[in-house]
């Protein structure tokens, strides 16, 4: 029981997922939340997964076989999730003044199924202080590529609270640029490292918070 996630981290992070490209796919939402003093204090996470991944978490934790998840049932997929996402920094990437921040562990990650997809909702902190100054980004992605996290709209990443005269802009990398700019280190080798590596954020939609 519980194969598919167990086995990889709901196989959204299997360190040992060589093959380099996506298996799970995700339709995302961030929010970065501002506080009162100026800071930033939460970034908050919508994912919505594919109906073929969502279907085998499905077989996987409908204990009474009744085809639907009951709320016991939805609190065991966030918990077996949220223990399984914390080798990976809960998929979450954040840099200030090009300065990498980790993220506090979420208090609990909230799962649900709707229209036959799993919808999974939680926030995290930065580990440390982050005033509105220099230049900051934000996003999420998986380090082993096994999931594909998109962001559809630049409507799906935004800032609420007083960000005063800071700018905000999302940035879509071209995959073709990216992979010529950096040939010598993007090799098979590179994406086929079974240590891993984070290639993907160099790929990854991400929120720039210039200020």
């Amino acid at each position: 029981m519980k194969t598919l996630i167990t086995a990889g981290c709901l196989a959204l992070a299997s360190a040992s997922a060589a093959a380099a490209h996506p298996h799970v796919f995700a339709e995302a939402r961030l929010e970065v939340i501002i506080d009162d003093k100026g800071g930033v204090d939460q970034l908050r996470h919508v994912w919505r997964f594919d109906e073929l991944f969502s279907s085998t978490v499905m077989l996987d934790f409908d204990a009474n076989a009744d085809l639907e998840l009951e709320d016991d049932e939805l609190a065991e997929v966030g918990t077996v999730i949220k223990d399984s996402l914390a080798d990976y920094n809960y998929f979450t990437f954040v840099t200030k003044d090009g300065k990498e921040i980790s993220v506090t562990p979420p208090d609990v990650i909230h799962a649900d199924f709707q229209d036959g997809q799993l919808l999974l909702f939680f926030a995290v902190k930065p580990s440390e202080k982050m005033s509105l100054t220099g230049d900051m980004s934000f996003g999420t992605y998986d380090p082993t590529m096994y999931t594909a996290i998109e962001f559809f709209n630049d409507e799906d990443m935004v800032v609420k609270g007083n960000a005063g005269a800071c700018s905000r802009k999302v940035i879509r990398p071209d995959a073709d640029e990216i992979i010529s700019q950096n040939q010598d280190m993007l090799t098979d080798a590179f994406f086929n490292d079974p240590a891993g590596n984070d290639s993907s954020k160099f790929f990854a939609t991400r929120l720039q918070i210039s200020c």
